[in-house]
């Protein structure tokens, strides 16, 4: 297969990832606050249950996020993905601030059904961008950096959110002209919603790149029937990566979603203690564990290691899964966050490695459809599943709220498990893929 080399130039290259990696951190940030206020919301809302409020944080996003996202994405194959992205964070944006005027349970899971929609768009479409920007040799850190966006979003939502959640506590309560006293969650909302409509704007200051091998491909991309076969013609390595993927992605959502609430419940911490510690943590490590991981597979595969994505991933989860399994555990506080440092580094490595294997077999107007069919298969199914679980088990299979560490124990025991088997199971069909994918010339059927 010829690489065709990208015609930009390094700073500017580098500068996309950059946006595209603020992008996905606030995203990150709008969708991963509620986490550290769980407390108070569920007081100020009529004293919701842990149940509640995980379909709050998880169905709430999760199913319009996942009904939305194909239809983004085909747009986002046949059309402007940098508009796409622009329109995408502006409304979710605005959707975060509206969602701090909330009063009941269901304004505020409305509120989080249109932060959903929101989002839906710039997966597929950042995705699709940097393939047509970056040569295959460096498009893993490429994909490695934007992948570690949310790490720091979590981090600064814990190192931000805690704190200023707490801090609003103890102060007298916001006004908000036309809609009278906000709570402290809600004034955090509207002030993390807000700078996303500046970045919207900065958006702009990139512009749609050329796509890369789609002269002979049809203009107006492929239909759900190729999609369709497309994915049937790959079916074992989109099985056996779908299987690991939702199975890391639950676990991951689950822990980072319960992981302040753990540390307030079991250990006694404050919301500001582990907010702070934790923040520092996903910010160091867990962006440190997706660079390093997109660039040693970027390396891997200029060495001739196709399947490189996915075997880094596999090694990654094999350092993760005992680690995940004991910490919640352990009686004494500070060995259990010390342990947080390698579980966030290794938690790290795989999302960013997905898109690369994902881009690595797709035709380039397939590109935005299959990271859509990646997300409907795993991250709606993660989104709703994760914080849900982990509140069915507090509630019913252990009836307790300081249970929680059993039930992060239990759920990663079961879930890695699961995913070092079809991890390593994906690498011969993956390799078979890519071969396929070499072969492919655009007009000739997928």
């Amino acid at each position: 297969m010829v690489i065709k080399m990208k015609p930009y130039s390094d700073w500017t290259l580098w500068y996309v990832v950059f946006l595209l990696t603020v992008a996905s951190t606030l995203s990150f940030i709008d969708r991963q606050i509620l986490n550290v206020m769980i407390g108070p919301i569920k007081r100020d809302l009529g004293g919701l249950s842990d149940t509640e409020i995980s379909l709050i944080i998880g169905l709430a996003f999760s199913a319009v996020y996942s009904l939305t996202t194909l239809p983004l994405a085909r747009i986002a194959d046949r059309y402007n993905r940098r508009n796409l992205i622009v329109a995408g964070i502006f409304s979710w944006s605005l959707m975060t601030a509206l969602a701090g005027m909330a009063n009941s349970f269901w304004q505020l899971f409305l509120a989080r059904m249109g932060v959903g929609v929101g989002e839906a768009s710039l997966g597929p479409a950042s995705t699709s961008m940097l393939a047509d920007y970056f040569d295959e040799y460096r498009l893993p850190l490429a994909y490695g950096i934007v992948a570690a966006a949310p790490f720091v979003g979590t981090g600064l939502a814990n190192i931000v959110g805690g704190p200023l959640i707490d801090y609003l506590e103890t102060q007298p309560k916001m006004v908000l002209p036309l809609f009278g006293e906000m709570f402290s969650w809600q004034t955090v909302l509207v002030t993390v919603g807000l700078p996303g409509i500046l970045l919207a704007l900065l958006m702009f200051t990139i512009r749609e790149p050329k796509r890369i091998g789609v002269s002979a491909e049809k203009e107006e991309g492929y239909s759900y029937k190729e999609l369709w076969e497309f994915c049937l013609s790959r079916k074992r390595f989109l099985f056996f990566l779908f299987v690991a993927y939702l199975c890391l992605s639950i676990q991951g959502f689950a822990f980072l979603t319960w992981i302040v609430e753990f540390f307030v419940r079991t250990h006694s911490w404050t919301r500001t203690e582990i907010g702070l510690s934790y923040g520092f943590i996903a910010l160091m490590f867990g962006t440190s564990g997706s660079i390093l991981a997109g660039y040693f597979a970027g390396f891997m595969v200029a060495k001739g290691r196709a399947n490189a994505p996915m075997r880094v991933c596999l090694w990654g989860t094999i350092g993760l899964a005992p680690l995940a399994v004991i910490m919640p555990l352990l009686d004494n506080a500070h060995i259990a966050l010390a342990i947080v440092v390698p579980i966030t580094f290794f938690m790290g490595v795989p999302p960013g490695l997905s898109n690369a294997a994902l881009q690595a077999i797709s035709p380039n107007r397939l590109r935005g459809q299959m990271i859509a069919v990646y997300l409907i298969c795993v991250s709606f199914l993660s989104y709703l599943f994760a914080p849900l679980i982990i509140g069915l088990m507090n509630d019913y299979v252990f009836g307790r709220e300081d249970a929680i560490n059993l039930s992060l124990s239990s759920l990663a025991a079961v879930n890695y498990s699961i995913a070092i088997v079809c991890l390593f199971l994906s690498l011969k069909p993956l390799d078979t893929a890519i071969q396929m994918a070499k072969q492919y010339e655009p007009g000739l059927p997928i």
